[in-house]
């Protein structure tokens, strides 16, 4: 097991450790993937996202060791380490903000591996994984009511601003304005608001009562995990 113990700055960082230290960043990177696929509590999760984490770990690993070696000295090290980390680029940034933990989490991993340090990266892996399967057991940070999405489509002459505050404030335990927008080319409005729908309500009074204000355009109320488009 003395590849376990080799690392870049020892200098008996040799081929085959590097290839062994490729296929141990592969399975630490679905390791990472599979957990995260494993506590997504949305109906859907990226597949894009699931596979990155996949790759990035191994990738990183490969790309850490063989360029420190080559850079050299241990400032130079520090710097080119560092420098991994802006090759990472989102076009936008994503959906959750634990996606993002994630691809670091995987960066951590790979990081690791690459150095040479792959105890360090298994010990570090398992004991996340832990933490995300235990965060995940006991619903930490769960709120007792997801918040819902409800999209209300009013024409042009509604003035809407305080027109569904008596029902929301009725049927709901909390609401708030998240965005307004015109649609079908400024003929109508729609409106998305963020709401905690209270206990033992029906869901068909609410929009009814809705409709009765909105002359009984669209309304649309989603109970997927909030997430305004």
């Amino acid at each position: 097991m003395e590849f376990l113990t080799q690392t870049i700055f020892s200098g008996t960082f040799e081929i085959g450790t590097l290839i062994i230290a490729f296929l141990i960043a592969l399975v630490l990177g679905l390791a990472i993937a599979t957990t995260y696929m494993l506590t997504q509590d949305r109906e859907f999760y990226s597949k894009s996202h699931t596979l990155t984490l996949v790759m990035l770990t191994p990738v990183i690993a490969m790309i850490v060791a063989l360029v420190v070696p080559i850079v050299g000295n241990n400032l130079a090290s520090a710097f080119s380490i560092a420098g991994v980390f802006t090759i990472i680029r989102f076009r936008s940034m994503p959906a959750d903000p634990k996606d993002v933990a994630y691809v670091a989490f995987a960066l951590a991993a790979g990081l690791s591996c690459g150095l040479g340090y792959i105890y360090i990266g298994i010990i570090f892996t398992v004991l996340m994984v832990i933490v995300l399967f235990m965060l995940k057991l006991f619903r930490f940070a769960t709120p007792l009511k997801k918040p819902m999405l409800l999209k209300i489509t009013v024409p042009e002459d509604l003035n809407f601003e305080g027109a569904f505050d008596d029902i929301l404030k009725k049927y709901t335990d909390e609401y708030s304005l998240q965005k307004v927008r015109t649609c079908d080319f400024g003929s109508l409005f729609e409106i998305s608001y963020k709401i905690k729908i209270s206990d033992k309500v029906s869901k068909k009074d609410f929009i009814d009562e809705l409709r009765t204000v909105n002359g009984n355009l669209n309304i649309i109320l989603t109970q997927k995990e909030f997430e305004l488009s």
